[in-house]
């Protein structure tokens, strides 16, 4: 099967899709890119919880990889709590702020600075 590529890019506050690889799911994306996004060719993960059918498409797929350019390759990303939890493929675990000062992630040197994770995918049955 052939490999997709999206982005998922936060909007903090439990809006977002959990990712994990080697999962099977449901994933929506977003129709019509919001402006901040808008110069990007991959589909761009749709908060589900937002509930406006028209503004996104729905299709099935499997995670395949999920990589952040300064964080690493990441295994799972945790959207539910004040606070996201990313595991990265070693085993390390981030805790990041998701509704004070979403973004912020805790024990990490260097403040992230683009939130845009690229995640490898492939259609499902």
């Amino acid at each position: 099967m052939p490999i997709e590529k999206a982005i998922w890019y936060p909007s903090w506050y439990e809006l977002d899709p959990t990712l994990e690889v080697g999962s099977v799911d449901e994933f929506h994306f977003f129709r019509v890119v919001p402006d901040h996004l808008a110069n990007e060719d991959d589909p761009i993960f749709y908060g589900d919880l937002w509930g406006d059918k028209h503004l996104y498409y729905s299709a099935r797929k499997r995670i395949l990889k999920i990589h952040h350019p300064q964080i690493g390759d990441i295994q799972k990303i945790y959207t539910r709590g004040l606070d996201y939890t990313i595991t990265l493929t070693d085993g390390t675990i981030l805790k990041v702020e998701a509704e004070e000062t979403p973004g912020v992630v805790y024990d990490l040197p260097e403040p992230v600075r683009d939130w845009r994770v690229f995640v490898e995918m492939e259609p499902a049955e």
